[in-house]
């Protein structure tokens, strides 16, 4: 029974660990974007909520058109947090975007 109580405690204690390193990230993940939506058009929509340090719309390898999905990433953890509270849930070109903390690497 020991032992039992020694694995769950451990996977509870990964499991915060995960929980907590997605909540304190500087990269968001968007999804839900038009297929017409642009790193310049989602650089322009997340500036304004700071120092936008990076954005990348996945495409697909073979056509080249937007999977509708990308991340931003922030200079700092707190402008990210800002960005994610305003812009999650809003319209950009049309569609309703989802906006969460990226998973770390």
């Amino acid at each position: 029974m020991v032992l039992g109580a020694r694995v769950s405690s451990k996977v509870a204690l990964l499991s915060a660990r995960k929980l907590f390193a997605r909540d304190s990230s500087n990269k968001l993940f968007v999804g839900g974007l038009s297929y017409d939506t642009n790193e310049t058009i989602l650089r322009e929509a997340f500036s304004t909520h700071g120092v936008v340090t990076q954005v990348k719309v996945i495409c697909d390898r073979r056509s080249g058109k937007s999977k509708g999905f990308g991340f931003v990433q922030f200079s700092h953890e707190s402008e990210a947090a800002t960005a994610l509270q305003q812009m999650d849930q809003q319209l950009l070109e049309g569609r309703n975007i989802r906006v969460c903390y990226a998973n770390k690497e």
